[in-house]
């Protein structure tokens, strides 16, 4: 009866009529400018010492996506607040920026087509994100308000927390947890900041700590390179760069990562994982070692995983009928230390483990042995030929090929030169990286059985 009396009003969505930021920040100026035309680049140090790679592109006509980093991230926290480090902008993200909350925020983009993410990694802290060239400013107005006024919750942050609970609880109980746990921590030689995601782990959680780290890896923006890559001209872009790029904070830090020392173990290391009670097995193995970082090298690191892996495929699949599918990934890196890591992964019954194990060896060995007969070079070659005529129409290509040519200080139009290196690939190349990189006295081997 109280009900039906009570006089109810319908529910109003209302929205800030508060702009993102009340007013523009002062802009900077251009303290050096020059041209990489062979990759149709231009890059600007604005005055702040702030760095901007800007790639025009005509591919998408409603596209500019962007990346930025900076030497440090996580590094530069000791140990004891790895965690908060690891989650500090999630935690940002789930506060909102300028005074706004997270729904309201969501709320004033609504209609927009633009999106600005924070991340802080173990060498690096940045951003990454996209726009349309109508909403440019907006991109850039949340670039800069992340730097300068992300917001802390703490009701948003126990949501958040109670999320990242319910998840863990649930990870804990899948079979493939433990074994993908396995790997890592035993590839870490259990590095405290490799130890797998459990409730306790999550008790180091602090969102005050959190929200520090967050505030002082964004503190100096004067080591950061912005990548942009899209539709867009220099002249269009320019007065958004110096706005809100130029205005960020310079303190000229000059910061560097530190190592904090994970390394792979030596050693033939053989592991099994009893778990679950499906009839199925994942087997995992993973070659690591030192790696003399070049492009050449690089690319027949590449080469030689996709040849295995069309090769193992057709060997485990096709003519044995063991699994549905086989991976062979690998890898290199140059910081902290230059190495290299190959991981074939496949599932199968586990009777059939050690018979599809051993074939994978011994295809390996032939590799080493034989080298790479010419079908499968050609059709590593005509693969990579196809995925480049793509790649180089798409913007994220472009991106993901300047962040890494930039980062690792090398020549942007060694880009170009791929198609060489895809012409001179040889079974003997192939060979010799095999001979390289697959060091039968140093590898981890790690299976997932049912539980007995």
């Amino acid at each position: 009866d109280s009900a039906e009396a009570a006089s109810l009003q319908a529910y109003a969505d209302t929205v800030s009529g508060r702009p993102l930021m009340d007013a523009p920040p002062l802009p900077a100026t251009i303290a050096g400018e020059k041209e990489a035309p062979a990759v149709g680049v231009t890059e600007w140090r604005l005055s702040n010492g702030v760095r901007v790679i800007l790639k025009p592109t005509d591919f998408k006509n409603d596209e500019i996506i962007f990346t930025a980093y900076s030497p440090g991230g996580s590094s530069l926290v000791p140990d004891s607040e790895y965690i908060p480090a690891a989650t500090a902008t999630s935690i940002v993200e789930e506060g909102g920026l300028n005074g706004f909350d997270a729904i309201t925020l969501q709320k004033m983009l609504m209609g927009k087509l633009v999106s600005v993410s924070p991340q802080i990694g173990e060498l690096e802290e940045g951003l990454s994100g996209s726009s349309t060239p109508q909403d440019l400013e907006t991109m850039f107005q949340l670039i800069y308000l992340y730097f300068t006024a992300p917001r802390v919750d703490s009701s948003a942050y126990l949501a958040y927390r109670s999320r990242i609970l319910a998840y863990l609880k649930n990870r804990s109980s899948r079979p493939e947890s433990a074994f993908e746990d396995t790997i890592e921590v035993t590839l870490s030689q259990h590095h405290p900041r490799r130890q797998p995601w459990t409730e306790q782990l999550f008790d180091r959680m602090d969102f005050r700590s959190s929200f520090n780290i967050y505030r002082d890896r964004f503190a100096d923006a004067s080591g950061f390179t912005f990548l942009i890559v899209g539709s867009v001209s220099p002249e269009k872009i320019r007065p958004y760069v110096l706005q809100y790029l130029g205005a960020l904070p310079g303190l000229h830090r000059n910061e560097r990562w530190k190592d904090v020392g994970v390394r792979p173990p030596k050693g033939v290391i053989e592991k099994s994982v009893r778990k679950g009670i499906e009839q199925k097995s994942q087997v995992q193995i993973v070659f690591t070692g030192p790696f003399a970082w070049s492009q050449e090298n690089r690319y027949a690191l590449n080469s030689l995983t996709s040849a295995l892996e069309i090769r193992l495929r057709e060997i485990l699949r096709e003519e044995k009928s063991g699994t549905y599918g086989v991976s062979v990934n690998g890898s290199a890196e140059r910081d902290p230390v230059r190495q290299y890591s190959i991981r074939i992964g496949f599932s199968c019954s586990p009777e059939r483990v050690e018979e599809l194990s051993q074939s994978v060896f011994a295809e390996i060995g032939r590799f080493k042995q034989s080298g790479v007969e010419d079908s499968y070079l050609l059709k590593v070659k005509e693969e990579q030929r196809r995925e480049r005529q793509t790649d180089l129409k798409r913007n994220g290509f472009w991106l993901s090929y300047l962040k890494f040519y930039y980062q690792n200080d090398e020549d942007p139009a060694s880009i170009l030169r791929y198609d060489s290196l895809v012409e001179r690939l040889s079974s003997k190349i192939l060979q010799d990286a095999a001979r390289t990189c697959f060091d039968m006295n140093n590898y981890l081997d790690v299976v997932l059985y049912p539980r007995e």
